[in-house]
Parts: structure tokens; C-alpha cells; sequence
């Protein structure tokens, strides 16, 4: 059962006192030890509301309950929230306030700009790279078609067809019929597409095409590739 009272003296040296109760002629002994909130000092005329228990065949308060300084406490917290709304709502705290939210604002801007760089760095790496690799894959394909072209020498431009061949050979018959003389070099470059020129060879192996077996045999000296003169050079080669 809790009773109520107030503080009627106290000893700080001791650390005790006696709780008048009102009603009771014998004040009630209390012990510092006992008392909630002990750093703060009791002061006299305290209100309090507590049990009685023994101890040591002496009665004594327990449970202390501090009620002015709980009401003390309350208007303390209410004084601290008070002054905190105050504050948040002064001028210079909203200023404060304004400034920090900007200064957060600025480094995620920062942070962004950053990571935007960082990206875009890395992006341009990955395409400098693979740029890189296409030129150098092209590189490698234009030195192996060097290398077979200086394999198999120097190749025609264009081959005749069949029918380029016909007709090749239809207008060298007409032109030795007409004109006994053998197609130029101009009308045979006009009918095949290319362009061949004596430049000394004489046999058959050295000639890369028929074409141009027959442009060696009408129109260069000393070629040996018709031996049997039938107008129709290395037979057995083409």
C-alpha cells in the first residue's frame, strides 16, 4: 500500500532523512539509497509517495516516487521540447537548415557528375579498343592478300568469259580475214578489259591466262607457244 508524504528533513552528509505523513505522529525513515533520481539532492518539503516496509525491525519508506520532481521533469521536457520548436522555427534555424540541404544537394550533384565521367571514360576506352582491333584485323587481311598475290604473281584484273573468249576470237578471225593484219593491242584491250603488253616472255608457262597467251602470240615477236600453227596457242596448258 502506498501513503504519501512529504520530506521533513534530510542529512547529506549521512544520507538519510525522515518523511513527516500527515496523520501519523512518528515520522518515517529514508535512506538516500532508496530514493529515485539520487544525483539530485531532496530537498525539504518534498512531496513523495512511497511504501512502508521493515527492515532490521525498523520501519522505513520504499518505492519512493518523487512527485514534485517528476512535475519538475514533465516542465523540464516540456521547457526543452518548447525550446526546440522555438528554434526550428527562428529564422536562423531555417536558414541552417537551407544551407545543409543545399550542401547535400551539391555533393550528390557531385557524385553524379563523377560517376558520369567515370562512365563515359570507360565507354570511350571500349570503343578505342575495338577500333583498334578492326584496324588491326584489317591490317592482317590486307598483308595475307599481298602475300598470296606475291605467291601467284601478278594476276589480270578481269578474265574473260566463254563468251568474251568467243567473241574475242570471232573479231580476231574477222580482222585477220579483212585486213590480214592481227587485232592491235588497243581493240583486244577494248574486247577483254585488260590491258597486256609484250614485255619479253615467250613460252606458255610463263603466260598466267588464255587471254593472254593469245595477246602474246598475235601481237609480240619470238613467242614459241603454237607448234602445231593452228592459230590457237598452249593447247595443252589451257
Amino acid at each position: 500500500m502506498f501513503v504519501e508524504g512529504e520530506i521533513k528533513s534530510y542529512i547529506t552528509a549521512r544520507g538519510f532523512g525522515f518523511i513527516s505523513i500527515q496523520g501519523e505522529a512518528k515520522d518515517l525513515f529514508f535512506h538516500i539509497h532508496d530514493f529515485p533520481n539520487a544525483h539530485i539532492a531532496p530537498k525539504i518539503g518534498e512531496k513523495l509517495r512511497f511504501s512502508i516496509v521493515e527492515d532490521h525491525g525498523k520501519l522505513k519508506a520504499d518505492q519512493i516516487v518523487r512527485l514534485d520532481l517528476k512535475e519538475e521533469i514533465k516542465e523540464s521536457n516540456y521547457d526543452v521540447k518548447k525550446n526546440l520548436s522555438n528554434q526550428q522555427a527562428s529564422p536562423r534555424f531555417r536558414e541552417k537548415r537551407s544551407r545543409i540541404s543545399y550542401l547535400f544537394t551539391v555533393i550528390g550533384l557531385l557524385l553524379i557528375l563523377v560517376l558520369s565521367v567515370v562512365v563515359y571514360n570507360k565507354y570511350q576506352a571500349y570503343r578505342q579498343t575495338q577500333l583498334l582491333k578492326a584496324q588491326q584485323f584489317m591490317h592482317e587481311q590486307a598483308q595475307i592478300v599481298k602475300q598470296q598475290r606475291q605467291a601467284l604473281g601478278n594476276l589480270p584484273d578481269q578474265v574473260l568469259s566463254k563468251e568474251g573468249k568467243a567473241h574475242l576470237e570471232n573479231r580476231s578471225n574477222q580482222s585477220v580475214a579483212v585486213k590480214g593484219s592481227p587485232i592491235t593491242e588497243k581493240e583486244y584491250s577494248q574486247v577483254s578489259g585488260s590491258a597486256f603488253k609484250c614485255d619479253g616472255r615467250t613460252h606458255c608457262s610463263q603466260m598466267r591466262s588464255y587471254d593472254e597467251a593469245v595477246f602474246f602470240l598475235r601481237n609480240c615477236p619470238g613467242t614459241q607457244m603454237d607448234g602445231d600453227h593452228d592459230g590457237e596457242p598452249c593447247e595443252r596448258q589451257f
